[in-house]
């Protein structure tokens, strides 16, 4: 198994595509910390591991610094250091620069951006102890503009340009790469995409605007996940590899 001995963290792993890049992660042989922004919501997911003890819980909010430190401290108290950190945390937001207040928008910052870099500076000093890797997940809205969608692809394109800037500056201890999905089939990506409250018809239109005339499914995002991470990828550094479908293929 590729990750036998190996630790790891994921953040926003109780559900959608941070459950599954845990549940890979195990299945592969790793130690990994389960964060949920609640006690609660961690309890809630532990329960799915249970007997495991190679999943462990590491709550905290990471859209504050706080709940990012307490985060990696968990992690690190349980396993005596990190070679993993999958930023994964994060919130959909639907709504035009009008429509986006200061409390919108800074709720989307914080959890998409804040995240990723003061989880990233918490773990930085376990992850160059390991020469380990991060990989952020970002979208194809941070490649791409979207009306309607304003701040969220404001905050996934400074996920991209902060993977890029970060693969830099952290090479050659830490290796650092993004992922950028398309629409994925989670509980988030429903509710976020809903026609008038119908969440089939939201995916639906979703999948229709792809080249392969689906969305993605979490299992092959946490596959993705796990290929940057491992030994597989060793030569790719800083790179915002897109997940899309092909959506982005035709674009200039």
């Amino acid at each position: 198994m590729r990750f036998t001995g190996k630790s790891v963290l994921v953040t926003g792993a109780t559900r959608g595509i941070g459950a599954a890049c845990a549940r890979a992660f195990l299945a592969e042989g790793a130690r990994v910390a389960i964060n949920g922004r609640t006690d609660t919501s961690v309890a809630v997911a532990m329960a799915r591991y249970e007997g495991n003890a190679n999943a462990i819980p590491a709550p905290g909010d990471v859209a504050t610094v706080a709940g990012c430190d307490a985060a990696v401290a968990a992690a690190l108290a349980a396993f005596g250091g990190l070679d993993i950190l999958v930023n994964n945390a994060g919130v959909f937001f639907r709504g035009t620069i009008e429509d986006t207040d200061e409390k919108a928008w800074d709720a989307v910052m914080n959890a998409n951006v804040k995240s990723v870099q003061f989880c990233t500076r918490a773990a930085l000093p376990a992850l160059r102890v390991a020469r380990g890797t991060i990989v952020n997940i970002a979208s194809e809205s941070g490649l791409n503009g979207y009306p309607g969608t304003t701040a969220y692809c404001a905050s996934k394109g400074a996920v991209v340009n902060l993977t890029r800037s970060m693969a830099m500056e952290l090479a050659p201890d830490v290796r650092v790469n993004a992922l950028c999905p398309g629409v994925v089939e989670t509980d988030m990506a429903r509710a976020g995409f809903a026609i008038d409250g119908d969440e089939d018809a939201g995916m639906r239109e979703q999948a229709d605007a792809y080249p392969l005339k689906r969305i993605g499914t979490v299992a092959e995002t946490a596959a993705a996940v796990l290929f940057l991470a491992s030994h597989e990828a060793g030569f790719i550094n800083g790179v915002a590899l897109p997940m899309e479908g092909g959506a982005t293929a035709g674009q200039w």
